[in-house]
């Protein structure tokens, strides 16, 4: 995996190059920039979405949505890294520059089943949706970078396909518009620079908005505001983060009042040791806070959901191309029961969960590079919560504790299932090569997955509320992708997804999911 990963950093690069070494006039460079400043500060007038606080009625009439809607949540965060990888590797090079800018247009079309979907004929979502990034970035001695990076989406649903009558149109406002905005200093060069004085610690400070993670990006992987530490060193590598979320983001407790938006604050950190030959173990801690409130406040319950990460983990090579990574998450913190009388909040319990991912990659160096994965993912859940597995109103029961497993990051769980890890246990089984070798080729490149998927707790929830018999069964599930790098600033994929539901679903009918998507660099 360590070497897959290398490989793919080395192919970002080469795919940016052509755009990075290009000579652009000095002049325009500065315009454009300007430009993308300007409109950052023009952002708010231009708003086309609407900004309302939901009431509690509103919680109730899209509940039966949200629930459906959390597999396509889940997808969501999986395109995000994908195009942060892509938009990151090109920000990494610019930053070697005085002035840079540039952009890409993303064009995606998704068709999926849906067998709640009573109000479409044919029981399925479509959606075609456009993103345009536009991005510049200032070089000033090689210590401080600023980088903005603007966001517009656009969203066309087939007729009755939405989940709400917004999303049909132009998102375009601060916090769904700026996407991220990145003051960089680099520390140890400033104090060679300035001070004279040299420290044997390559150390970076982060602020503004942007996306970090902690780990694997189980327990968080997030886009947000706040200010991150990064340094590196011959024997450790070290990470402090505090962030808080984006107002736009929904609470991931449905039942709150006022669910809409969300407020919670992170605090991270993060150590590796790197002093072995093939090995990275490496530490952390997250710690959650929410203060998201409620709108209007229910003064028969409590919501608040707090909650700290303790995690273990360590990557590495075994034998010559056979690679690991291995992750144990242990979960603490408090939360509030439902209500078991009326008029009586009862005190928030214990949360005690757990997650582990372990994955063995072996890659190979014949012709087309063929690599190999098998990988067991297991998140605990909780006997009482049988309803939604993020929720306060049908979780857990007052008294007990709470062993749900809730995180705030992303794991591949499937294109058409996409379930949250909570009270899930996965097994998955991957390949991956470039089949157009053979040809002197490698601009193709296919990935075909097997997942089985088993609940925890059989009589708990999982994320797919249509999972509604008390079995372990969950049912399996067969993707493949394939992407191909047209030219260096285009790019092309298709994804495709089926879900074989097992005895935990009454209706066994096989689900499908269907993904192109365009994306074009400039």
């Amino acid at each position: 995996m360590i070497k897959a990963n290398m490989d793919n950093e080395i192919k970002m690069e080469k795919f940016g190059s052509a755009k990075t070494i290009e000579v652009r006039g000095l002049a325009l460079r500065s315009f454009i920039v300007l430009i993308i400043f300007c409109v950052c500060l023009v952002i708010p007038t231009i708003s086309f979405f609407p900004w309302q606080t939901s009431t509690s009625t509103q919680g109730v009439l899209y509940a039966q949505n949200i629930a459906l809607e959390e597999a396509q949540k889940v997808r969501q965060q999986r395109l995000e890294l994908e195009v942060q990888k892509v938009l990151e590797a090109r920000r990494t090079l610019s930053q070697r520059l005085l002035w840079d800018w540039g952009g890409s247009e993303r064009s995606m079309f998704l068709t999926y089943d849906d067998i709640d979907n009573a109000g479409v004929s044919d029981k399925r979502r479509t959606r075609r949706s456009h993103y345009l990034y536009l991005w510049g970035n200032l070089n000033l001695d090689d210590i401080h970078h600023f980088y903005v990076r603007l966001r517009g989406e656009y969203i066309d649903w087939n007729q009755g396909d939405q989940y709400r009558s917004t999303e049909n149109q132009l998102h375009w406002n601060l916090e769904e518009g700026f996407d991220q905005g990145i003051y960089t200093l680099t520390i140890d060069k400033a104090l060679k620079k300035y001070l004279h004085y040299e420290i044997p610690v390559r150390m970076e400070l982060k602020a503004g908005r942007f996306r970090s993670s902690i780990g694997r990006q189980i327990v968080y992987a997030k886009n947000g505001n706040g200010i991150e530490l990064n340094g590196q060193s011959d024997w450790v590598d070290f990470k402090l983060f505090g962030f808080r979320n984006l107002y736009t983001e929904e609470n991931i407790d449905f039942s709150t009042p006022g669910f809409r938006h969300s407020k919670r604050f992170f605090y991270g950190t993060e150590v590796k040791y790197k002093r072995l030959k093939r090995h990275v173990p490496y530490l952390f801690a997250l710690f959650q806070e929410d203060h998201s409130g409620e709108s209007p406040e229910d003064l028969d319950q409590d919501y608040e959901y707090n909650s700290r990460y303790y995690g273990i983990g360590s990557r590495g090579q075994i034998i010559k191309d056979l690679y690991y990574e291995i992750e144990g998450i242990r979960q603490e913190g408090k939360g509030y029961p439902e209500a078991a009388t009326v008029g009586i909040s009862p005190d928030n319990e214990q949360i005690e969960a757990w997650a582990l991912d372990a994955t063995l990659t072996y890659n190979s160096n014949i012709i087309t590079h063929p690599a190999f994965s098998v990988q067991y993912a297991f998140g605990s859940g909780d006997p009482d919560r049988r309803d939604r597995i993020t929720n306060t109103i049908g979780g857990n029961a007052e008294g007990s504790t709470d062993r749900g497993f809730v995180n705030f990051g992303y794991i591949d769980t499937g294109l058409s299932l996409a379930p949250r890890i909570s009270n899930l246990r996965m097994f998955k089984l991957g390949c991956s090569f470039y089949p157009l070798e053979f040809f002197q080729n490698n601009n193709v490149n296919v990935k075909v997955n097997y997942f089985l998927f088993r609940k925890d707790e059989k009589e708990a929830a999982i994320s797919d509320t249509r999972a509604d018999r008390p079995q372990r069964n969950l049912g399996k599930e067969f993707d493949v992708s394939i992407a191909w790098k047209v030219f260096s600033d285009l790019s092309a994929s298709v994804d495709y997804g089926r879900f074989y539901p097992g005895n935990a679903y009454s209706d066994k009918d096989a689900r499908d999911f269907i993904m192109a998507t365009i994306m074009f660099q400039f």
